[in-house]
C-alpha cells in the first residue's frame, strides 16, 4: 500500500496502473472489504511530500511520517493483520 502524507487522499499513480496512494483517513474503508475476505498482510510504502528527504532516509521513522502514522491507524482498526515495511 502506498501511503502518502495527505491524510485524506485517494490518488490515482500514473506510472502504476490500477495502484492508488493512500491518506491514513482512508485506510478504513481500503482496507476494511479486503480484512473481511481474508486480507493477513500489507506491506506500506511511504511517499512523503512534505518533509526534506536525504540521503539517509531520516524521514522514514518520523513518528509523524505516513508510514509511522498508517501503522498506528492499522494497528487500531485490525489488531490481527500483519504489517510489513
Amino acid at each position: 500500500i502506498f501511503i502518502t502524507d495527505d491524510p485524506d487522499a485517494s490518488v490515482d499513480i500514473p506510472s502504476l496502473p490500477g495502484q492508488r496512494r493512500w491518506g491514513v483517513n482512508k485506510l478504513e474503508s481500503f482496507l476494511g472489504p479486503l480484512v473481511q475476505k481474508g486480507l493477513s498482510s500489507v506491506i506500506l510504502f511511504g511517499v512523503p511530500f512534505k518533509c526534506e528527504k536525504d540521503h539517509r532516509g531520516t524521514p522514514a521513522d518520523d513518528p509523524e511520517g505516513p508510514v509511522i502514522q498508517a501503522i498506528r491507524k492499522i494497528r487500531s482498526l485490525f489488531p490481527a493483520l500483519y504489517i510489513a515495511c
